[in-house]
């Protein structure tokens, strides 16, 4: 009797609530992505990442995204704009350095605001902004419609997690 209960509890769960809202997240950054007529890359992986069992763990990972999302993309502002001023040449090893060096303030801002967990998230979307801009004319444009692109995700993903 006890081998068949044992089965029971192990048999792997095809389909769980955590999966099913994290499809329906993605498809909704998508449709936002359609009706804006932008990319959809930056708001479907913030709904992946943000996407948790409950919707308080979800809340959590969201705050934390939201703030990592915002120094993330102040920094990833103040460095383009710097690299402009200076004239480095984009995608060489001087850019690369600066690009490096900058998440030193980035990680210390994080652990300063005690916000260890959006270390991460700062730093990918400071990447995302920096290294994907590409030399755009308007980099204020470029890294506001990263951060906005990353909110919705982080939104999308709260919402979902809330209502289901």
């Amino acid at each position: 009797m006890q081998s068949i209960e044992n089965k029971k509890d192990r048999r792997i769960k095809f389909l769980g609530m955590r999966v099913i809202k994290t499809v329906i997240a993605v498809y909704i950054c998508f449709l936002i992505s359609f009706i804006k007529k932008s990319l959809p890359f930056y708001s479907v992986i913030a709904a992946i990442l943000c996407m948790q069992n409950d919707s308080k763990n979800s809340w959590q990972a969201g705050k934390s995204r939201i703030i990592g999302t915002l120094i993330g993309g102040v920094y990833g502002f103040i460095a383009i704009i710097l690299i402009s001023f200076f004239k480095i040449e984009l995608f060489n090893y001087i850019h690369y350095l600066v690009l490096s060096l900058f998440l030193i303030p980035i990680i210390y801002s994080n652990v300063y605001l005690k916000v260890p967990n959006s270390t991460y998230i700062s730093c990918v979307v400071f990447l995302s902004i920096t290294v994907s801009h590409g030399g755009d004319m308007a980099p204020m444009y470029f890294a506001l419609n990263r951060v906005i692109d990353t909110l919705i995700g982080i939104g999308v993903s709260l919402v979902i997690n809330k209502v289901l």
